[in-house]
């Protein structure tokens, strides 16, 4: 098959939207199909081929609702890429966005079949997105599949209320197990980042505003523990413009002063895949504060790391209520962490009944076989 896949940012950037097009991207390579990905531009990737991954770059950002912004020519050319290339299938990965906004109006006039995986539909509740869902139906009814992570979440019951349950098929979010099992030299995130306490907890976000990382830092502080670290993992907001200024302002520079007034608040970049995965093999606990997700790839990646994930109930985590820890508050998140951290007995039972299930439901193996069907059953 040749296959395009779209998505706002891609390798090297990193999220969990990027490792997910990633991973499925690499694998369906290696079975043979021949991919491509069309994603914002990033000033540290190479032009050419990723893992075997054509990648090509726009310099494009917003969405229908915000507006799009662009260098000279770069919408045409991409819309000449979602024409004039001889794709049989194009996937686009999450609504709101610009690759997949951008393509709701060629729809009609797009000869590769069409799969829309709309990632949550996280601004389905908010008024400035009120046109935007009004017309969405009229779009979703020219995609030949609709993916989505879980069965009980807001864009499949949008999708169904719609009338288009028989498009919709629940693939999950998953992780690649092989990752997780190979150590190398993973153990070395204490040392690299000058953490000396016993424990550790992680939080694996970018620095936007709404991924809680205020809440997390306040369950920390709660927790009153001198022999634990919080590692707060992950990078500066992609794009441009008064929107970045605003996380960095809102997110990023709170983050950042509370690690100069508390020595054990550590600030670690995402942008290193393999210091990530040190910190989950060193990581006793996960904290996830974030307010807007669909189905979070770290639940899944602290599950195969063997790591307890304690979370707000957001997006699709309480389809995981028997393997995660959810909390609604900071004072819940500090006293279920401690809780955590003071039995190691029951610490291990949690991470092995998680890391089983994860293995069994989310492993990447299977996922993407789970595409590649998906693919096939849509082009006959």
């Amino acid at each position: 098959m040749k296959i395009l896949h779209t998505v706002e940012f891609y390798e090297p950037c990193k999220g969990g939207a990027e490792e997910v097009v990633k991973q499925l991207s690499e694998c369906l390579v290696a079975m043979g199909h021949d991919v491509t990905v069309a994603t914002t531009v990033d000033k540290d990737r190479t032009p050419g081929k990723i893992n075997g991954v054509l990648v090509l770059s726009f310099d494009i950002s917003g969405n229908k609702v915000v507006g799009f912004r662009a260098g000279e020519g770069e919408i045409e050319r991409y819309k000449n890429l979602l024409h004039e290339e001889d794709f049989d299938l194009i996937l686009n990965y999450a609504a709101q966005s610009w690759p997949t906004d951008l393509m709701y109006d060629e729809l009609h006039s797009i000869k590769a079949k069409k799969i829309l995986v709309p990632c949550g539909y996280s601004g389905l509740n908010d008024k400035k997105y009120k046109e935007y869902f009004e017309k969405l139906p009229d779009y979703l009814a020219r995609y030949n599949s609709l993916v989505y992570m879980s069965e009980n979440y807001q864009d499949k019951k949008f999708g169904d209320e719609h009338g288009f349950s028989d498009k919709g098929i629940v693939i999950p979010n998953g992780v690649s197990m092989q990752e997780f099992d190979n150590k190398r030299t993973y153990w070395h995130f204490p040392g690299l980042n000058k953490i000396k306490t016993e424990r550790i907890a992680i939080s694996i976000s970018n620095h936007y505003k709404k991924k809680g990382h205020s809440f997390v830092i306040k369950a920390f502080k709660m927790m009153g523990r001198k022999d634990t670290t919080l590692a707060i993992i992950g990078q500066l907001p992609s794009g441009r413009g008064l929107k970045k200024i605003a996380h960095i302002v809102l997110d990023y520079w709170h983050c950042w002063l509370m690690s100069i007034l508390n020595r054990r608040i550590k600030l670690v970049s995402g942008r290193d895949r393999e210091m990530v995965l040190g910190a989950y093999a060193a990581a006793d606990v996960f904290l996830f504060g974030s307010e807007v997700e669909c189905a979070p790839l770290v639940t899944y990646e602290a599950m195969a790391s063997n790591v307890v994930f304690i979370t707000r109930p957001v997006g699709n985590v309480l389809d995981h209520k028997d393997y995660i820890k959810i909390v609604k508050t900071p004072v819940q998140m500090a006293q279920v962490a401690n809780d955590v951290l003071d039995n190691e007995e029951a610490r291990q039972m949690i991470v092995a009944k998680a890391r089983e299930y994860c293995e069994k439901n989310h492993n990447w193996a299977k996922i993407v076989k789970q595409y590649e069907s998906l693919y096939n059953t849509v082009l006959e």
